[in-house]
């Protein structure tokens, strides 16, 4: 049986048994640790080849047993929240930091009350492709272990933060996106993980490449031949297989602004100029801003109003004017 591209699905758990039931793709011993009624919930969203699942708890947990089981995909997870102490293989562990769990390897975890967490898991061969260009990500035994990443506070609160804002966007999100945002929020979830994971390990000394400006002008043209499509960072580092440090050390030199921005920027351009020429009063702005790479409807305007300089409901509505006092039946003399 075929699995949809999308789907999302909340499980109220009432035990612990719940949780073991509730964990897809998991082999999981699950032991409530203290007294009390037991109250949680998972959340399951598809998202492409990805599967996510946010869990949290109000109780003292514990559990052991393999995270994923088919042999061909990799499980990789963090907390968001953690008021009580909380240990990964008796290793103690906080908000943020990042586990590694292939398939088939036991998960030993130890989990306070009030506990949220993000469990993602993807095919091994997508995983490759998503870290293409970074050299010690790209090397398959680099996954082939457990193992526990303990990023600095910064890296930290950027993980939860992002996780936390596409969560949260989610939530609300009412209508099926098509396949190409799809891919995007595919890429940025995975991207949250990656970028910290690298945060960990030690600096490499970068190949030479060509030019900052012939990397830029290349990468100008793979996202112009990408038309109205967003495309990700990691897509592009893919495509022209460069590291992202090369990447925004290129862009940065040449452009004076990384990478990111250069990409965020032309996409909130797209929307921009669907609002302004295309009659969508019929389209939620939070459901264009999600086709266009931006699950976050918040950080969506702010990032809109700093460019543009008016909140998208504005351009909207001025569109709306001028379309209305148009002359009709040509130009007037």
């Amino acid at each position: 049986m075929s699995v949809p591209a999308w789907f999302h699905q909340v499980v109220p758990l009432n035990n612990a048994e719940d949780l073991r039931e509730a964990m897809r793709g998991a082999d999981l011993e699950t032991i409530q640790l203290k007294a009390g009624r037991f109250q949680g919930s998972l959340t399951h969203t598809g998202i492409g080849s990805l599967c996510m699942t946010a869990g949290q708890f109000n109780t003292n947990i514990r559990h052991k047993g393999p995270l994923v089981r088919d042999s061909e995909r990799i499980a990789i997870g963090t907390l968001l929240t953690c008021p009580e102490s909380a240990s990964h293989w008796w290793e103690q562990v906080s908000a943020g930091v990042i586990g590694l769990f292939p398939a088939n390897v036991e998960s030993d975890a130890i989990y306070g009350g009030g506990a949220r967490y993000v469990l993602i898991s993807i095919p091994i061969a997508e995983l490759g492709a998503h870290v293409r260009g970074e050299r010690l990500l790209a090397e398959p035994a680099f996954w082939e272990s457990k193992r526990l990443f303990h990023s600095d506070p910064r890296a930290s609160h950027k993980i939860r933060r992002g996780l936390s804002g596409i969560l949260s966007s989610l939530e609300l999100k009412k209508t099926i996106p098509s396949l190409q945002a799809i891919d995007f929020l595919r890429r940025a979830i995975l991207e949250c993980f990656i970028t910290t994971i690298a945060t960990t390990l030690p600096r490499e000394t970068e190949r030479p490449y060509c030019t900052g400006a012939r990397l830029v002008s290349e990468a100008e043209d793979y996202v112009d031949a990408a038309g109205s499509r967003p495309v990700h960072i990691s897509e592009l580092c893919g495509a022209l297989n460069v590291s992202r440090r090369s990447l925004h050390r290129a862009f940065a030199d040449t452009l004076d602004m990384g990478p990111v921005a250069y990409l965020r920027r032309r996409r909130l351009s797209r929307v921009h100029n669907i609002l302004s020429h295309t009659a969508t009063a019929d389209l939620a702005i939070a459901d264009l801003a999600f086709e266009h790479g931006f699950p976050e409807p918040a950080r969506f305007s702010a990032y809109y109003r700093s460019l543009i300089g008016e909140n998208p409901s504005e351009t909207r509505r001025l569109s709306q004017s001028r379309r209305t006092d148009a002359p009709h039946g040509g130009l007037s003399a």
